[in-house]
């Protein structure tokens, strides 16, 4: 194992903030913005197609079907990203990722068959299933990416900056939905053929517009050094970034090389981590089945308790898009967002594990909140606007909680060359969870077991809080030192070194 640290690796974490890390969240952000804007735009957009090809009369294993395509093609996505990314460097993979995602976007607009109906939607599902295995990609390389850049001190609130992109893409669905169909409102009905395909279509743009610097964005410091053992290259790499002369550490680079490193179906590795590798992939799988089926579903939640209409909009489409969209757009807005906000601002001052907890106790407080006195809620017998309250608090507490917590660890706690493999199973974990709850809310719906679907949630919530007890905590922590690849921490001349010349550091102080 290494036995200390290497300078280069040091300097990055006592580095002041500066502008190189904002450069990567937005880099990596922007990733996630179009990931989150990909999967909860079609959700807003099925009203549109039941119109288009189904008389408004879509089953709902078509629903199902459009909903999760996209998670059962992320699932792939984050286990074979993930593995490339440890084999062939999270910057290579991550423009083959970036790529692909671009162009499925454009694709699910553009899925067009001679025969209307089921087989426009096959098209359909199947540019969706490619796009989500771009998505799925793009979890673990972000993710690695920025832990891999930050210093310590702040590296969970650089993460979940990334992370809280998603918030914004989930902002950006709706806005884009309200927007679009206010352009079409005076048009011909058969033009909400052109509104969803313009809506699935634009999640092209933020991709393309981030390409050109996430290409120029060079490998991270700690691949180069413990997975791609080159001294030089690292060196160079963050000279440039850190614009200070850094001389290469041949001798603790080869020493790193001759060393015998487990890998992840070990011994060594089920003895280290695999207590580790199950508390993430459980929190992630426990978060998931709760989040995706409150979020893909929260039109028929509120259709169920009179904030949209039944039968409003069966010949307005556009208006009642326009009110889907401007309902989704205000719990972005008022509950969404400030979860996310709040991470960033408290997940190194109070941890991981903590947040993590106090975000599943939460969500399971407030979902039974809704499940006990649901028919109740959904008879009018109680405000229909405190029902969205509730609901809106369920995904404040998601967001300051699992939704954040469950990215950020995995990308702390397991070794440099497995620290992508890793998060990518975890994360794929988190999407079978998701499709767990797209097709068990679709039949608690078509059973009327809406009530016991919710009890159901509520017990996720408390498996993932079980399982959050087996994760370590990261706050404050070299990764190294974290993952045990650092046995003997730093001397104290050579922390004071590292300060020294990171103090050099032309910073941007926050």
């Amino acid at each position: 194992m290494v036995r200390r640290q290497l300078r280069v690796l040091s300097i990055l974490d006592v580095a002041r903030t500066q502008l190189y890390h904002f450069m990567a969240i937005v880099i990596a952000g922007m990733g996630f913005f179009t990931d989150a804007y990909d999967l909860f735009s079609v959700s807003l957009v099925i009203d549109l197609i039941s119109y288009q090809y189904y008389k408004g009369q879509m089953g709902s294993g078509v629903k199902a079907a459009i909903s999760s395509i996209a998670l059962c093609g992320a699932v792939p996505g984050q286990l074979v990203f993930g593995w490339l990314g440890d084999k062939m460097g999270r910057k290579r993979i991550y423009g083959v990722t970036l790529v692909l995602m671009v162009v499925t976007s454009l694709a699910s607009g553009l899925s067009f068959s001679k025969r209307l109906g089921k087989n426009v939607v096959t098209v359909l599902c199947f540019f969706r299933f490619w796009l989500g295995v771009s998505i799925g990609g793009d979890y673990p390389l972000s993710a690695t990416i920025m832990s891999e850049y930050a210093n310590k001190r702040r590296r969970g609130a650089f993460i979940a900056a990334v992370f809280a992109m998603q918030g914004f893409g989930n902002l950006a669905a709706g806005i884009v939905g309200m927007v679009v169909s206010a352009a079409f409102m005076n048009s011909r009905k058969s033009n909400a053929d052109f509104v969803w395909r313009i809506v699935l279509m634009f999640g092209a743009v933020p991709a393309t517009l981030t390409y050109y610097w996430r290409m120029k964005m060079p490998e991270t410091a700690r691949y180069t050094a413990l997975v791609a053992k080159d001294a030089k290259k690292v060196a160079s790499d963050m000279s440039s970034v850190l614009h200070m002369h850094i001389v290469p550490e041949n001798e603790a680079v080869d020493e790193l090389a001759r060393q015998d490193q487990y890998g992840l179906f070990s011994v060594e590795f089920l003895r280290r981590h695999g207590v580790h590798l199950l508390g993430t992939s459980a929190c992630w799988l426990a978060l998931d089945i709760t989040f995706y089926s409150l979020n893909l579903f929260m039109k028929d939640f509120f259709t169920t308790v009179g904030l949209l209409k039944l039968h409003e909009g069966e010949d307005e489409p556009f208006k009642r898009m326009i009110r889907i969209t401007a309902q989704h757009t205000t719990l972005a807005l008022g509950f969404s967002l400030p979860g996310y906000f709040f991470s960033v601002a408290f997940v190194d001052r109070i941890g991981r594990v903590r947040i993590q907890l106090l975000g599943f106790a939460m969500m399971s407080a407030f979902i039974l909140c809704l499940a006990i006195p649901y028919d109740q809620w959904r008879t009018g017998e109680h405000n229909k606007y405190g029902f969205a309250v509730i609901y809106g608090l369920i995904t404040f507490f998601a967001n300051f909680g699992p939704n954040t917590t469950t990215f950020i660890i995995p990308a702390e706690i397991f070794p440099a060359r497995l620290r992508s493999t890793c998060h990518g199973i975890s994360g794929a974990f988190g999407k079978i969870g998701a499709i767990i709850g797209v097709f068990a809310f679709v039949y608690a719906q078509r059973h009327s077991h809406t009530r016991s679907m919710l009890f159901a949630l509520v017990g996720c919530n408390l498996v993932g809080l079980v399982f959050t007890l087996l994760l370590p905590e990261s706050k404050g922590k070299a990764l190294e030192e974290v993952t045990g690849e650092m046995e003997e921490p730093p001397q104290p001349e050579q922390a004071a070194a590292a300060v020294a010349a990171a103090e050099c550091v032309h910073v941007v102080p926050v």
